[in-house]
């Protein structure tokens, strides 16, 4: 898509005052986007002001507001990296309008997760537990090692972040997990040990062990380790930046509004098969 086709795609992005919502509008701008839509949450001193002004930037003539559905009509897609419980609000707006949506929140249960499913039958919706191209390769690196090493490996995976974050397991640390899950061909419910006081029986090997640390200012770190007899394979991914999350939404908004209506991931974004 060239430049000046970008330059069409009218883009909102939710939450805007925080840390991913200033990350996505600067992501939106290096890729020349056309921010239309704005919104912060109901009575944070943003509302009603211009969105560039207001983040010490140009201005984008774009003014915060705090309700979506009055202002959807002016945007092709949104972008949605705020909390769980505005999430399903969200979709149902974004529904009525008939407008692509990008979700970036994890910790979702299990309704929710069904929630999207049902909206992505008449919407286009990307949803990924991480828009980082690394951590979406890495994930097909881990389904294929999990494939060669078969079950003669034990799988652990170790994830750490700030200690801002709230859900654990990260959603990225689910998306490892599932995958390792699935060349096993059993649910990760079925497999998943996420702590193991008071466990006094051998570690069954077929089980996927998930590990959180939260503390400081992590960006994110995953570590998926298989242990075998006399070797041990990592696959680790490091975050250094969160720009990495909001460049590949931004990424994911761009291609969404080509798609017709369906439930997809990164994976389809970036069109990545493993052979």
């Amino acid at each position: 898509m060239t430049n000046k086709n970008r330059q069409n795609i009218r883009v909102g992005i939710l939450g805007v005052t925080g840390r991913m919502g200033q990350m996505l509008v600067q992501a939106a701008i290096q890729a020349e986007l056309n921010i239309t839509v704005a919104t912060g949450r109901a009575g944070n001193p943003c509302i009603g002001k211009e969105l560039g002004t207001y983040l010490n930037r140009d201005p984008l003539n774009v003014i915060i507001s705090e309700d979506l559905a009055k202002v959807i009509q002016n945007c092709d897609v949104i972008i949605d990296f705020t909390t769980a419980e505005a999430l399903s609000r969200h979709i149902e707006i974004c529904q009525q309008e008939k407008k692509p949506l990008i979700i970036g929140i994890t910790g979702l249960s299990e309704s929710l997760n069904q929630r999207i499913v049902e909206a992505a039958q008449t919407i286009t919706i990307v949803h990924s537990g991480n828009y980082s191209i690394g951590v979406n390769l890495s994930v097909d690196l881990v389904r294929v090692a999990a494939q060669l090493l078969k079950h003669d490996f034990e799988a652990e995976i170790i994830e750490a972040h700030h200690h801002h974050k709230i859900d654990a397991p990260s959603g990225t640390a689910l998306m490892y997990a599932d995958a390792i899950a699935e060349v096993r061909q059993k649910s990760l419910s079925d497999l998943a040990v996420y702590q193991r006081l008071g466990n006094q029986t051998e570690r069954d090997p077929q089980r996927i062990g998930l590990q959180a640390i939260r503390g400081g200012d992590i960006v994110g770190e995953h570590s998926t380790i298989f242990f075998g007899h006399g070797e041990q394979v990592e696959i680790k991914h490091i975050a250094t930046n969160r720009m990495n999350f909001a460049t590949g939404a931004v990424r994911a908004a761009i291609w969404s509004v080509t798609q017709a209506s369906g439930l997809y991931d990164m994976k389809d974004v970036i069109n990545f098969t493993p052979q």
